[in-house]
């Protein structure tokens, strides 16, 4: 989150890359909660979260299906879930996407 308020701070747009972390959060059951609470999915939770941040989202899907559902962003998450989102355990292992640098760690 520091350097989220730092790029903000000094007019930085920033880009929320991979913002379902290449689908390694779908499986989290905290986020499957809060999603289930607003009656989304896992994936709209993800953008709406990051759009709440300020920044910058672009899914990346070729499934005219999951295009819609991106879209379909139109609720807010609440002050106190977006404190749980912020404060969720940290994914550990991204599978094979993991050697990305800014799902290994490198980027801190």
């Amino acid at each position: 989150m520091e350097l989220i308020e730092f790029c903000q701070k000094n007019d930085i747009l920033v880009e929320a890359y991979s913002p379902i972390a290449h689908g390694a959060i779908l499986g989290n059951t905290e986020v499957k909660s809060i999603a289930d609470k607003y009656g989304v999915s896992v994936a709209q939770l993800c953008l709406r979260y990051d759009i709440q941040l300020g920044l910058v989202v672009l899914p990346k899907t070729a499934n005219p299906d999951h295009m819609r559902n991106n879209a379909e962003l139109d609720f807010v998450i609440g002050d106190a879930d977006m404190e749980t989102l912020k404060n969720a355990e940290q994914i550990q292992d991204y599978g094979e996407h993991s050697f990305f640098p800014v799902f290994g760690g490198k980027l801190k």
